[in-house]
């Protein structure tokens, strides 16, 4: 962001769910066991850790996917989503418990992330274990995966939403935005884009309507703080860009992503990447020492907080740079020669040491990312995915789809390149489009009729309906393209993918600078070769001024999806008196911009890099229901089939 002082803190979000977490362990008494959920350990273990659990009764952490749990505990407390399958594995550790040789009496309860559902009740009922267990909620839902990042860490998000209608999502998003305001304050701006977004900004006024109809006005005075810390939401529904995510990331952080998986801020590496000692006495081919460790990636390594958000072409220079220092830094010591000096040198001994294991960590994975990245087929694919998204459309391209379908290269990396071939493309001309199905159902096995189903169904991979391609207007309108970038400085946020700049992000660039990336200077906007927007305000105006869709409805009206902007009038603080002038909160103003669906590291790295253009006017918080990358998107809508294969 722009600058370290960000006046919005997310430390209360994270305090707060230790507190409620708190709440849940001690709603049982004595020595208990806790059952977690997988998806919900990563979010679980950024707000709480082990010590927490054992200061509070906890004996033992089990996973929940475990078939039977043998235990010594009396009181089991299982932590998880309001998932069908989920319902039915706790019932199968009630009977198991039961209906064994040794029958245990066990006091069971259940607390759902982030809210309850009747469906999982009626499971529990169905299973004949309802009257067994205590139901409960524990709110976890908009969890802190840095200073500017909060995360639902929905993983099913998008599938939910767009191919199976399910939008328990929107109102998971709605409460945790209610509870944001009560907080940080009513959030008097509210803006966005998509068919999901609309639908959410109607349930959160809804919502506020309703909590105003039931409690008296100074109550509701009270229930909100006085100011608002956050200046204004833009939320962003997933669908509005597809393309985004199609493309392979380029900054340190998406290509970490896109190679090792990032889950939860935490990244699965090989020991010797880490450069974990081996342990005496144990070979250093032994499974437990290849066993990949997980390996914190956050605002806490300083380092990494230099490297994230560079395109990965300049990492290596800045690692060099900072090996210099470095040993520069341990060559003090040579020079030092007083008790003093000596003091001093041994000082700095320990944060030495602390950046010197951090580069070492780092070096070794650009090391592997460079690999990765001069592998022949990685190189075709970029080239292929630049072009397709800058308008070039060659049969050079396509055909080397047909070659990685006949060489069974990865599924993964064939669909996507078909996805963005069809969203740039407006979809597949019928003839191409029933071949491409025939050649990936013929290699990759018929379990993926549904995936290509699913996959039109999302609009991912689709027959052409019209000649009209509302992407190459959309790519004009918006300045999407942007020749001759400057990686090392950049000046735009198409830095991030080396000349594209994500359609999301630019539309949140327009929203609050009225531009779509053009260089901010006098001159700028008659300069030979940029576009302008007739009726756009200027940058500096648009900086200061409420974050708005005007002069940019046109475009818009080329993305799917309506497009909204949302006033809400604070409640009335008249009983406050003079107090209400002195609790306004000065500084920047910030603007939380929501995900529906999902982002990528990139575009975090691109709003990112917006704060920085605003001079300190502006700063972005960055939620999402969850982290994405192309794969885990295209992942999503595996049919049942192709997930049991996998």
């Amino acid at each position: 962001m722009a600058g370290d002082s960000l006046p919005f803190n997310v430390q209360v979000l994270r305090d707060l769910a230790r507190h409620e977490l708190v709440d849940v362990l001690d709603s049982v008494r004595g020595k208990k066991g806790l059952v977690i959920d997988q998806t919900v350990s990563g979010p679980l273990s950024l707000v709480a850790e082990f010590t927490l659990f054992k200061e509070h009764g906890v004996e033992k952490v089990y996973q929940m996917e475990t078939p039977r749990i043998d235990t010594d505990c009396k009181a089991l407390i299982y932590i998880c989503r309001p998932k069908i399958h989920l319902m039915k594995r706790i019932a199968e550790h009630i009977r198991a418990h039961q209906q064994g040789p040794n029958p245990t009496k066990i006091e069971y309860s259940v607390f759902f992330v982030p809210r309850r559902t009747m469906v999982c009740e009626r499971v529990l009922e169905e299973e004949g274990v309802y009257g067994e267990v205590t139901l409960g909620e524990f709110h976890l839902d908009l969890v802190p995966l840095d200073e500017d990042v909060v995360s639902m860490e929905l993983d099913n998000s998008f599938r939910e939403l767009y191919l199976d209608g399910d939008t328990s999502s929107v109102y998971y998003v709605a409460k945790a935005i209610m509870k944001l305001q009560t907080v940080f304050g009513v959030i008097p701006r509210i803006i966005g884009k998509g068919t999901c977004a609309k639908l959410l900004v109607d349930l959160v006024l809804r919502m506020r309507r309703e909590l105003s109809i039931s409690a008296d006005e100074s109550t509701n005075s009270r229930i909100f703080p006085a100011s608002s810390e956050i200046d204004s939401l833009i939320i962003i529904d997933r669908t509005v860009d597809l393309v985004t995510p199609m493309c392979t990331q380029l900054t340190y952080e998406g290509l970490i992503d896109e190679k090792y998986g990032v889950r939860s801020t935490f990244v699965e590496l090989d020991p010797s990447l880490i450069g974990a000692p081996v342990p005496a006495g144990s070979s250093s081919a032994s499974p437990a020492s290849n066993k990949p460790k997980k390996v914190p990636l956050n605002s806490g390594d300083k380092l990494y907080t230099q490297l994230r958000d560079l395109n990965f072409a300049v990492v290596g220079g800045l690692l060099s740079q900072v090996a210099r220092r470095i040993h520069e830094d341990f060559e003090e010591r040579h020079q030092a020669r007083t008790v003093s000096q000596l003091k001093e040198f041994v000082g700095k001994l320990g944060n030495l040491q602390a950046e010197q294991q951090s580069l070492r960590l780092h070096t070794n994975i650009a090391e592997e990312l460079t690999k990765y990245t001069l592998d022949q087929d990685f190189n075709k694919i970029l080239e292929a995915q630049q072009n397709f998204v800058a308008g070039i459309l060659n049969n050079i391209h396509v055909d080397y789809i047909e070659e990685l379908i006949d060489k069974q290269a990865p599924l993964m990396h064939v669909l996507r390149l078909l996805c963005l071939y069809s969203l740039v493309n407006g979809g597949f001309k019928a003839k191409q489009f029933d071949y491409f199905r025939k050649e990936l159902i013929q290699t990759y096995g018929y379990e993926h009729v549904l995936t290509l189903q699913n996959l039109a169904k999302t609009g991912l991979f689709r027959r052409q309906e019209s000649a009209r391609n509302p992407y190459s207007q959309v790519r004009k309108a918006l300045r999407l393209i942007v020749d001759d970038v400057d990686e090392h400085q950049p000046n735009d946020i198409s830095y991030v993918y080396s000349g594209y700049a994500p359609i999301s992000v630019r539309l949140v660039q327009v929203a609050c600078t009225r531009s779509a990336g053009e260089v901010p200077k006098a001159a700028a906007g008659s300069a030979a070769g940029t576009p302008t927007n007739a009726g756009a305000p200027s940058v500096a105006a648009g900086s200061q001024a409420p974050p708005s869709w005007k002069g940019f409805e046109e475009a818009l009206g080329l993305l799917p999806g309506p497009h909204f902007e949302e006033s809400q009038k604070p409640p009335d603080y008249a009983w406050l008196g003079k107090r209400k002038n002195s609790m306004a909160r000065t500084g920047p103003k910030v603007t939380m911009v929501l995900f529906l669906g999902g982002c990528t590291f990139t575009e975090i790295s691109a709003i990112r890099f917006l704060a920085q253009q605003e001079d300190g006017l502006r700063d972005y918080v960055i939620a999402t229901t969850n982290i994405i990358n192309g794969t885990t998107l295209v992942e999503a809508t595996l049919g049942t089939a192709a997930v049991n294969s996998a």
